[in-house]
């Protein structure tokens, strides 16, 4: 069943219509549809660890504002956040800061799709997270995400984005880890790429510590990305730089320089960008064509944000369909 006939089969009073997004209403995760802008290809972007916030101490806001600026001239067709969007997920005053910094994306009618991550937390418990998954739902009302924590986005004609959970369960048997690969398995034919956001990079320099189950997510795919029919990319977060891997036929990307404090690198281990910067805010522009998924790291230099050079594209990579 294609995509856009999954959607045309709810009935009228269950889509949801905004900012150009198709989402089909109901008990299941939603899935929301960015339809195609015309043209030869589709630009959006992902990127993560935002830390939206007035503190000034966990954050560079100048870097964070001139990402936000940037995407927005961009005009991408959606961005994907994959976690920590905001610093304290209890605070509501943090997610009226993203809301007032990020007045050009809603004016573009920019839609944006976010993942939990740990930040959205910050200030509640594991056990008790209910009022910072409510913040997070109102936040992102026009979404109608409640009571659901994981989702999924069609993009263009032939990109299935998965939004995951990160901090749910993904080992064998659980909830998430049945709907991932219920996705996985039920892609359309149209399908030629998948997209995985989740915030805890399930590949990454292995001297960063892992955090729950995101390696589950790699171990899956190793077993089965071979004989997929799509492609597969999958962009964490939560560690504050930029780094890329290849594993088993999947293209891993860490993109966590959206503003939080960095976090060094040391690009061993098979690291693919062999970036020379330690410091690296940034974010990932994806431009989706009918046989390929083209990846550009698009870094700003905060410590010399009015030189000609402050904006560079230091890393490129190519992802090309099956068939």
């Amino acid at each position: 069943m294609s995509l856009r006939l999954l959607a045309a089969l709810v009935p009228l009073g269950g889509l949801l219509l905004h900012s150009g997004v198709v989402s089909a209403a109901g008990a299941e995760p939603p899935r929301f549809e960015v339809p195609s802008q015309g043209g030869d290809s589709l630009v959006f972007v992902v990127y993560g660890d935002t830390r939206f916030t007035q503190r000034t101490d966990v954050v560079n806001t100048a870097a964070r504002r001139a990402l936000v600026d940037r995407i927005a001239g961009e005009k991408p067709a959606a961005v994907l956040i994959g976690g920590d969007l905001v610093y304290d997920g209890s605070d509501p005053s943090d997610y009226q800061t993203y809301r007032s910094e990020t007045a050009a994306w809603s004016d573009e009618k920019i839609p944006v799709f976010p993942a939990l991550g740990n930040h959205e937390f910050k200030g509640c418990t594991l056990k008790d997270p209910d009022d910072c998954l409510e913040n997070w739902w109102n936040a992102f009302g026009e979404l109608t995400l409640r009571p659901h924590r994981w989702y999924s986005v069609a993009i263009g004609s032939n990109l299935l984005a998965l939004v995951l959970d990160s901090d749910s369960p993904l080992r064998t048997g659980s909830e998430q880890r049945a709907w991932l690969e219920g996705q996985i398995a039920g892609a359309g034919d149209e399908v030629k790429f998948i997209l995985i956001v989740l915030h805890y990079p399930p590949v990454r320099d292995p001297l960063f510590p892992r955090a729950r189950e995101e390696r589950e997510v790699a171990r899956y795919l190793s077993r089965h990305a071979r004989s997929l029919r799509p492609r597969v990319l999958v962009v964490g977060s939560h560690v504050h730089n930029y780094e890329r891997y290849g594993r088993d036929g999947v293209t891993y990307v860490v993109s966590g320089g959206g503003g939080a404090k960095p976090v060094p690198a040391p690009r061993m281990f098979g690291e693919l960008s062999r970036l020379k910067t330690a410091v690296n805010f940034h974010y990932l522009r994806l431009t989706l064509a009918s046989d390929r998924l083209s990846g550009t790291m698009v870094r700003f230099d905060a410590a010399r944000p009015d030189s000609a050079r402050a904006w560079t594209e230091p890393d490129r990579f190519e992802i090309r369909a099956k068939n």
